[in-house]
């Protein structure tokens, strides 16, 4: 019987973000500065909402930011909202490659991997994501046999994905063997 230990995925952008911490923006012409921490940020509407240091909410247009301020809020929309809009389902996948019988087993070799999918549910896109996985497998031994440890890892990136799309993704195929054994009346010898 396959037993998966441990399933790790992860999704992670390539630029790296503050987060949530207060940071200062600068104005599009360059003359002023705000301390504020994002709250939300909203691409499609071209508009950003800010928590001031004094403890006053803003929204107003990105466009009033500097170019770089602009670049470091898509860096940030895509870090922190990531979490809420993108969606990963994923699916275990078994072909049985072969099967035999012994005088009191079956025997029988599958290719396993997942499938997943990333789905952005958001009503903006999301870019340069990188998708990192890792699985143990064990596979448990019957009766003396030994139990088979084996690790699948890999990576990709998807360049976008644009609202309510997704993205398709294998990972590496493990070939796993299973032992089952026969009921006493079907074993070598057996009444």
């Amino acid at each position: 019987m396959k037993t998966i230990t441990i399933f790790l995925i992860s999704i992670a952008f390539a630029a790296v973000s503050a987060g949530a911490d207060v940071r200062e923006f600068t104005s599009a012409d360059g003359s002023k500065t705000l301390k504020a921490k994002v709250l939300d940020y909203s691409q499609d509407k071209g508009v950003v909402k800010m928590l001031r240091v004094d403890g006053k909410v803003m929204t107003f247009p990105v466009n009033a930011l500097s170019e770089k301020d602009g670049e470091y809020l898509k860096v940030w929309y895509q870090s922190t909202m990531a979490a809420r809009k993108l969606e990963v389902r994923i699916k275990d996948e078994e072909k049985k490659t072969s099967e035999k019988k012994t005088s009191n087993a079956r025997v029988s070799s599958y290719d396993s991997n997942f499938k997943f999918n990333v789905r952005n549910n958001g009503t903006s896109p999301f870019e340069n994501i990188e998708v990192k996985y890792q699985i143990f497998y064990t596979v448990d031994g019957v009766k003396g046999t030994k139990s088979q440890n084996l690790v699948a890892s890999g990576q990709t990136n998807i360049s976008s994905i644009f609202p309510r799309t997704d993205q398709n993704l294998t990972t590496e195929k493990v070939t796993l063997t299973k032992i089952r054994p026969l009921p006493a009346s079907q074993c070598a010898g057996g009444t």
